[in-house]
C-alpha cells in the first residue's frame, strides 16, 4: 500500500475514511464485506458535505488500499473490498487527530 501517496492527497483520505466508515456498518464478517459508490457517497456527503467523483475508488485501488471485488451482481456496479482493514482504522485516527 502506498500510504506515502495518499498521505499527500486528503481528497483521497476523506474517500477512503467514507469507505471505512461504511464498512464498519456492515453486517457481516469482516472478510465478506465490500463497498461501492452509491453506498459510500452517502457516508461520504454526511461526513464532509461534499460530493466525489467513483473513479477516486479506482484511485484507492491503484495505490493498494481496496482491490475489485464482484462486478457480475447486475453488471452496474463496481465493488470493492477494503485490503487492510486494520491499517485504514490506524492511518483514519491519526488523520483524525491531526484535524482537530
Amino acid at each position: 500500500m502506498n500510504v506515502a501517496e495518499i498521505e499527500r492527497n486528503p481528497e483521497l483520505q476523506r474517500v477512503l475514511l467514507a469507505c471505512y466508515e461504511y464498512w464498519q456498518t456492515e453486517p457481516l464478517p469482516p472478510e465478506q464485506r465490500s463497498v461501492c459508490f452509491s453506498w459510500v457517497s452517502g457516508t461520504h456527503r454526511r461526513m464532509f458535505g461534499e460530493e466525489f467523483h467513483p473513479a477516486k475508488l479506482y484511485q484507492l485501488t491503484k495505490l493498494g488500499f481496496l482491490k475489485q471485488d464482484d462486478t457480475s451482481r447486475g453488471g452496474h456496479r463496481r465493488y470493492y473490498k477494503i485490503v487492510d482493514p486494520s491499517l485504514v482504522e490506524l492511518l483514519a485516527s491519526k488523520w483524525t487527530n491531526l484535524a482537530q
